[in-house]
């Protein structure tokens, strides 16, 4: 599950807010409108001292489909909405530091796994990792975990692909270096005034 807009798993997703920030939890854009408040915003604009939304995540077509054949037709699709509470200091560390490796809280996920024969509402976990090096993003990983409501043969292969998926962790890389692109562009801006 690739974050695609930004939001802790980019960082968290960096941060993808996941997928983001994080930039995270990682962290693929969202096709849904979230269900509560809105992560790029409260990233961008919010002021509080704790970052708090929800992060909608979806498959592209690709990773339904290695999904599918990775659980030979079991699982059909994955939808989760990852609830994001995590200190603004830790993100803002995330986004300044050249070398660090920033490892999320885990943040709660409600997801729907639909099989040919019907949808399990389950529950987990993200705590996405991202290691930073000469100020760039060059590792990250969903970390999902403590997944629950589904019968352990399906959870393994979501879980081993998701977090072991080259996309979702390219994709989480492509999120979490261009926000951190975007901060620093902001940062020089607010500096010159």
């Amino acid at each position: 599950m690739r974050l695609r807009t930004l939001g802790p798993a980019g960082v968290f997703a960096t941060l993808n807010m996941s997928t983001l920030i994080v930039a995270g939890a990682a962290l693929t854009a969202a096709r849904a409108a979230p269900a509560g408040r809105d992560c790029v915003a409260e990233i961008e604009r919010g002021r509080g001292p704790v970052i708090v939304c929800e992060f909608p995540t979806r498959l592209t077509d690709e990773e339904r489909r290695d999904l599918k054949g990775l659980t030979r037709d079991m699982v059909q699709d994955v939808r989760c909405v990852v609830s994001i509470r995590i200190e603004r200091a830790q993100v803002e560390a995330a986004l300044a530091a050249p070398d660090l490796v920033f490892e999320a809280p885990p943040q709660p996920v409600a997801c729907e796994v639909d099989t040919a024969d019907t949808v399990y509402p389950i529950t987990a976990t993200f705590a996405p990792r991202v290691v930073f090096q000469g100020g760039d993003a060059v590792q990250a990983t969903p970390g999902l975990a403590q997944v629950a409501g589904v019968p352990g043969y399906l959870a393994w292969p979501v879980v081993q692909y998701v977090n072991r998926s080259g996309s979702i962790s390219d994709g989480m890389l492509r999120i979490i270096n261009g926000y951190r692109a975007h901060y620093e562009a902001r940062r020089i801006m607010a500096g010159r005034r």
